[in-house]
């Protein structure tokens, strides 16, 4: 018999209480976690440098460039995942930057990379603004975000 059930019903009772107070503050919590809204469709997605001037660039002008859809498995996630958004060579392409020998990438945490060129000519590389349906948002790794399709 374990020790809380020999020291009586007071025992039980405060046991049975603590946890009550532990499973509604979870819920509490749960319930006041951030909602996660899309992005607007004007809002900036992402800013392009090049020699020394800003492009911005906003959902809606990304998703002009015409949608592809990948589906595609992840080493950070489980199961097939769908991700629509456009190419990343037409991306560099409409701001001139098509021909560089590469690309670097700053995200928002300043996380940077750098992409070379034969990455974005010899497969689909895609600027994702979608995944399984859905904007990505700031929350889900977007409002933008590179997707190397990967080969079984």
């Amino acid at each position: 018999m374990s020790s809380w059930l020999r020291k009586g019903p007071l025992m039980l009772m405060r046991s049975l209480l603590m946890l009550a107070v532990l499973a509604i503050g979870t819920l509490t919590a749960g319930a006041l976690e951030p909602a996660s809204y899309p992005e607007p469709p004007d809002s900036v997605a992402f800013t392009v440098q090049k020699d020394g001037k800003q492009i911005p660039l906003t959902l809606r002008q990304l998703e002009k460039l015409g949608l592809y859809k990948v589906i595609t498995t992840s080493p950070f996630e489980q199961g097939q995942l769908t991700f629509e958004g456009v190419l990343f060579r037409d991306v560099l392409k409409s701001v001139g930057l098509a021909d560089r020998d590469s690309v670097t990438l700053r995200a928002a945490d300043d996380y940077v990379q750098v992409i070379p060129h034969e990455d974005w000519t010899e497969g689909p590389l895609l600027l994702a603004t979608r995944q399984d349906g859905e904007l990505l948002t700031r929350r889900t790794q977007g409002p933008t975000r590179l997707v190397y399709p990967l080969k079984d």
